[in-house]
Formats: structure tokens, C-alpha cells, sequence
């Protein structure tokens, strides 16, 4: 993203004393988002009295800083402070004796404002009269937080090695720096908060490390700084469930994904671990057709059974369409007579889609299994499932989300076993001898039902 046109938030300067503050929106995302949270900070433009404020006439100084505060004074020090204007500041401070941490509504001080812009001479000099390291605005971010969010190194290193800002000092939804910079990809800045005992495994409201964040974005360098402090916990889970390899394979980082196998010496344990809907690394793979990170992850000899979204891989890889992944995951095992929750395979899937090259693997998978009747009936019989399907008393009896609910379901592996009963009974039915009324023995042959015309018992 770029940050080409970055604007700070307009100056709000309170008109009573007990004036209420404006809330910020809700961060209800997965990564750093607005207002202070890393992606479209400081969004908001000026107001036209602070942009004229810097053209009107100034008060009288006051010789002291007793008394209410002088709003009209306290603007104009804030709007020196954002545009980087140091003599107006020292003036301010020297002559009018202006409080040097005064606040606008938002809670900003001017010192949060010249981070923020990057006026390196303006922060140290407010720094150096007193002005609070660690003020926070209405969201709570720091000057150390705005400095690292728009890549300020210089004042970064000021506030952490000279007047010792708090490195961990979060963002009310949890948001700390080395997490914005870790989003951003700033290797400088996210080594110099390591440098200074930033928390690794620190986590944002919704459970996100900074490595999900690097990650995520893409920034190998970023990642490999965090995995050589061997610090770093891959195993940590986001509330959603989402892990640090997830997001390396959702996004297709395939270079991250070398560096942290080749790295992680327990990497083994991370690679099952599921989101909340229970869809694993491989399942997103498989799904998004990554096909070499698919054959990576294959040698860790992953789940390939139904997971708890009620698919499994195989069912993930011929939904979308990806026939290379459907062969990898057959020549490592996945069983395609294996039922979803709505009780398709993945040979139904393929039919129902009319996806042929999947559906001649699947077959020719089938082929030392099954006899050439029972892959007939493969190809002209769907296992949907319906609603009749189910054991009531079952579902009555087990937690909603637990796919042993399904386990009294017919499955298609029941052909396997049908497919002996095929062989052995002929394909037409038997023709009465006799005309007329049938003996009682002859009945009880002639009236018995076929069983290759009828629907497998439940």
C-alpha cells in the first residue's frame, strides 16, 4: 500500500473542557486496519479552521501556563508541530509558555503529530522539554507507534535508545508496533523494537502475531528475523484457529514456506492445524491449486480424511478443478469412495461437474479395487445424501458440529462389498419354468428381488 498521500487526522481542539471523544470504528478484520491500525491511518484531512489557524493572528502570549488552556495557542503549536515548523515551536514554548503535551479532541500532542510526519528536529525538541514518550491519542497509539507505522527509523531509534518509549505500547485493539511493521515489511525498524525486548509472541485482540502479519504480506526478510530470534511460536493460533503456515499457504508464499520447513525443527505439528471451519494447509492448497506446495506438504503425510468442514482434500482439489493435485493426492493415498457430509465422492463430484480428466483418474484409481461392475454402477449412481439419510436419534445424541453425526450414513465404500455380491449373481433375473401357479418353492425364487437392481441396504 502506498503512503504517498498521507494525511494526518484534523486537529480537533476541544470547546469545553468536558466535550466527549469520538470513537474510532470497530476493527473487526484479520490484519492491522483503520483508523491507527496500520493500513489506511490517518485518513482523514484537516479541517479549514486548521489549515487557516497558521494564518491568523496568535494571541498574546501568556506568561505563564496557569489558568485554561488558550485553545487558539494550542492549535497553532499543534498545526507547527504537523507541518514541521520549529521555530513557531520553540517560540510557543520559550515565550507563551505553552503546556508542551496540550491536547487536541482526539488526544493528540504535538509530539504524536511530528512522529507521525517524520520532523525528526521538531520531536527531539519537544522530547527534550518534557514531551511524554509514551502519550497516547483516542485509539491509543504512541509516537513510537506512528513513527514505526510510517517507516520514521530515525525517530524510532530516538524514542526507544534515548528516552526509552514503552517498545510493546498497543493500540486499544491490541496493535503494538512490531506488528505494523512486521505487516509493512520494515526490516530496519522491526529489528531495532527486537533489539529492545519487543514481545515476539505479542497478540493483537483477535489473537494475530506479528509473523501472521509477515506472513501474510509476503516479506520473507521479515520472517526470517523473527524465526532466528528463536523465539518465535509457529504453533500459536489466531481465534479463528488460523496459524502462521495457514497463511503462508493461503497466500502462495512458496519461498516463506521452504525457509520456515527448512528452519522449524517442529514444523510436523503445525501442519495439521485447522482453522476454525477445520479447512488445514493442505485443504487450502488443494483448493486454490497450488500444486507444488501441495507436493511439499504431502511429504509431512497430512490429513487426507474428512475434515471438519465436511470435505476432504480430494473433494477440495475436484471441486475447483485441479486434475495434477487430484493425482498427487491419490498417489499418496486419498481414498476416492471417501463421503463428504452430503455423502458425494469425489467420483460423484466429478460426474455431477462433468470434469472427464478428473474422473478418469478417479476411475483408473478404482480399477485394481473394484470389478468392472461395481464401476458401472460408480458412474450411473449418485451417494447425495438426503435428509431421510439420517439417524435422528444419532443427531439427537451428539454435538452439532461433530462429524460422527454421520457416521450411521450410508457410505460408498459399502461398494467394495457389494461388488462380491455382483459377481456371483447373474445379470438377468431367472425365468419361470412353469406356467400357470407357481410352486411355493418357485415363488420364493421368482418374487425375491434382484440385487443388482436395487438400492444397496442401509
Amino acid at each position: 500500500m502506498s503512503d504517498n498521500s498521507i494525511i494526518i487526522p484534523e486537529i480537533n481542539h476541544q470547546q469545553t473542557d468536558d466535550d466527549d471523544n469520538d470513537n474510532d470504528e470497530n476493527n473487526d478484520k484479520k490484519t492491522i486496519k483503520p483508523t491507527e491500525n496500520g493500513r489506511h491511518l490517518l485518513n482523514t484531512s484537516l479541517s479549514r479552521n486548521t489549515k487557516l489557524s497558521s494564518r491568523s493572528p496568535s494571541p498574546s502570549p501568556r506568561p505563564t501556563s496557569s489558568g485554561p488552556p488558550d485553545r487558539a495557542l494550542n492549535q497553532k503549536f499543534h498545526v507547527a508541530a504537523l507541518t514541521g515548523n520549529l521555530n513557531v515551536l520553540q517560540e510557543l514554548v520559550t515565550k507563551a509558555r505553552i503546556q508542551i503535551d496540550c491536547r487536541d479532541k482526539e488526544n493528540s500532542t504535538a509530539l504524536l503529530l511530528s512522529c507521525a510526519r517524520g520532523h525528526y528536529s521538531c520531536a527531539d525538541y519537544l522530547l527534550s522539554n518534557g514531551a511524554d514518550p509514551n502519550a497516547r491519542r483516542i485509539t491509543g497509539a504512541s509516537p513510537l507507534y506512528f513513527a514505526a507505522l510510517y517507516h520514521h527509523t530515525r525517530i524510532v531509534e530516538l524514542l526507544l535508545n534515548k528516552y526509552k518509549a514503552i517498545v510493546d505500547l498497543a493500540t486499544f485493539d491490541g496493535s503494538a508496533p512490531l506488528h505494523v511493521v512486521c505487516e509493512r515489511g520494515f526490516t530496519d525498524i522491526v529489528q531495532l523494537l527486537i533489539n529492545s525486548q519487543a514481545n515476539i509472541n505479542a497478540k493483537m485482540n483477535d489473537g494475530t502475531t506479528s509473523i501472521m502479519l509477515a506472513c501474510q504480506n509476503g516479506h520473507l526478510s521479515v520472517v526470517q528475523i523473527l524465526i532466528s530470534t528463536g523465539q518465535c511460536n509457529l504453533n500459536i493460533q489466531r481465534l479463528d484457529g488460523i496459524t502462521p503456515l495457514f497463511l503462508v499457504v493461503q497466500h502462495g508464499h512458496e519461498t516463506i514456506f521452504d525457509y520456515i520447513t527448512e528452519n522449524v525443527d517442529n514444523i510436523k505439528e503445525t501442519i495439521d492445524l485447522a482453522r476454525e471451519d477445520g479447512a488445514t494447509p493442505l485443504f487450502k492448497a488443494c483448493q486454490k491449486g497450488y500444486e507444488s506446495l501441495v507436493q511439499k506438504l504431502l511429504k509431512y503425510k497430512p490429513n487426507l480424511e474428512l475434515l471438519k468442514n465436511g470435505e476432504s482434500c480430494l473433494h477440495a482439489a475436484t471441486m475447483f478443478n485441479h486434475a495434477p493435485i487430484v493425482r498427487f493426492l491419490i498417489d499418496n493415498g486419498a481414498n476416492p469412495l471417501l463421503n463428504n457430509w452430503e455423502g458425494m465422492t469425489a467420483v460423484d463430484l466429478a460426474k455431477e461437474a462433468q470434469i472427464k480428466d478428473i474422473l478418469d483418474i478417479l476411475m483408473k484409481a478404482l480399477a485394481p479395487k473394484l470389478s468392472e461392475h461395481a464401476r458401472q454402477y460408480l458412474l450411473h449412481k449418485s451417494t447425495r445424501r438426503s435428509d431421510a439419510d439420517f439417524d435422528l436419534d444419532l443427531v439427537e445424541h451428539e454435538e452439532r458440529d461433530e462429524w460422527k453425526l454421520y457416521k450411521s450414513l450410508k457410505s460408498a465404500a459399502e461398494l467394495e462389498r457389494l461388488e462380491e455380491e455382483i459377481e456371483h449373481i447373474p445379470i438377468l433375473p431367472d425365468i419361470p419354468t412353469t406356467k400357470g401357479k407357481q410352486t411355493g418353492a418357485n415363488r420364493q425364487k421368482s418374487t425375491r428381488p434382484h440385487r443388482y437392481y436395487s438400492t444397496p441396504q442401509k
